[in-house]
């Protein structure tokens, strides 16, 4: 919280606060739950940064201490969830119903990964997904960059993601308009 309330003024001029990230911050659940709370004493804005996979108690509890949730959601297919990931996307999906029935001010954010996420089969499915949803209408897409190549050769680890692509300005447009012409609300970045 030092480090933190150092930008109060900030936070104060900028209408900002801040933002738990991570990795994923709600592997450490406590000591998330303790910063938030104190967060709140001192009237920040709080934002989590979250995959959305947690066991259903350590969501709710820290959600409902947050004031906005930034929400990765990247494969709505549990095969493929899995496929890429290692684990069952059942957690995400059911706290993002949860995460909607509360009605909490939330922003879904979509990487695009070429031939990964920006499947037809994964966007149609996003889609559906985000029209089950009653208060969730917000959509970052976020292109795939390469910035973890540096740090793959520093480690001298080979990158799963080698030869990966950034996405092109078209294919990332023509994803904005198509969840636009849902009724969805797009910007592109973070």
């Amino acid at each position: 919280m030092e480090e933190i309330e150092k930008d109060i003024l900030f936070f104060d001029e900028s209408r900002g606060g801040v933002t738990f990230s991570g990795g994923e911050p709600l592997l450490q659940p406590g000591f998330l739950l303790a910063l938030l709370h104190a967060c709140k004493e001192d009237d920040i804005h709080t934002a989590l940064d979250t995959s959305g996979y947690a066991s259903r108690e350590v969501w709710i509890s820290v959600v409902n201490h947050v004031d906005l949730v930034l929400f990765d959601l990247k494969i709505i297919n549990e095969e493929q969830h899995f496929r890429y990931t290692g684990v069952s996307n059942r957690p995400i999906l059911d706290n993002l119903q949860a995460l909607d029935a509360m009605n909490k001010r939330t922003v879904i954010r979509f990487p695009i990964v070429p031939e990964i996420t920006d499947t037809e089969e994964n966007v149609a499915d996003l889609i559906a997904c985000l029209a089950s949803l009653r208060t969730i209408a917000d959509v970052a897409l976020l292109p795939y960059h390469k910035m973890a190549d540096g740090k793959y050769a520093r480690l001298r680890q080979r990158n799963p993601m080698e030869g990966v692509a950034t996405p092109t300005t078209q294919r990332m447009e023509a994803i904005r308009r198509q969840l636009e012409d849902h009724g969805l609300r797009v910007s592109v970045g973070g």
